[in-house]
């Protein structure tokens, strides 16, 4: 699993589940993050962050080193940031998602059906 250091900053409780080349985060009940390192497109490795649109600004203040997906000509608005693994402050910027992550910030986070039922043990 790519950026595996990032475990020590996530709560003990996270859910992580494999894809290719992707691994899933969940925390009660909302997909939080993706690692993703793979050859293919590379420039969309690193951490994507599961957020909503209103709450962009504001976690891009808070976490410089995140930015908006570059879809180049795709007319794509996606709920979705990232945080590219060649930023220079990548680790830094890794770490504090992680932390406001264990702080249940709610600007980080998505309910998904999948997200409940892969979080809650009476499911």
């Amino acid at each position: 699993m790519p950026y595996d250091f990032l475990l020590d900053y996530l709560p003990a409780s996270v859910v992580i589940k494999p894809a290719i080349g992707m691994f899933y985060i969940y925390f009660e009940g909302k997909i939080v993050l993706i690692f993703r390192k793979v050859a293919k497109n590379p420039h969309h490795n690193g951490i994507w962050i599961a957020t909503h649109r209103e709450d962009h600004n504001g976690l891009k203040a808070e976490v410089s080193a995140v930015q908006d997906f570059d879809f180049g000509e795709e007319a794509f608005e996606p709920h979705w940031l990232q945080l590219p693994d060649g930023h220079d402050d990548f680790e830094e910027a890794a770490i504090a998602l992680c932390e406001l992550i264990s702080r249940r910030d709610k600007r980080i986070g998505k309910t998904t059906p999948k997200a409940i039922q892969l979080t809650n043990p009476n499911n």
